[in-house]
């Protein structure tokens, strides 16, 4: 069984100003062909998706039309 999660601290004081200065600066450093190839799987999936979404529309119509 899974442990629970525990909360989430809260940040105080010179904790909390570093924190908030690191997350303003950060930065995803991806080189145009990491971002490429996650473009290319991202738009893979989302054509499986809709083929998916498509072909069962089809097969709940066909079994609509069966049952009348």
């Amino acid at each position: 069984m899974a442990r629970p999660i525990r909360e989430t601290p809260i940040l105080f004081g010179e904790d909390e100003r570093r924190f908030e200065e690191n997350m303003r600066n950060a930065k995803c450093e991806l080189t145009q062909k990491e971002y490429d190839e996650m473009m290319a799987s991202y738009k893979m999936i989302l054509a499986c998706l809709e083929r998916g979404e498509a072909s069962e529309k089809v097969r709940l119509e066909a079994k609509r039309e069966a049952s009348k």
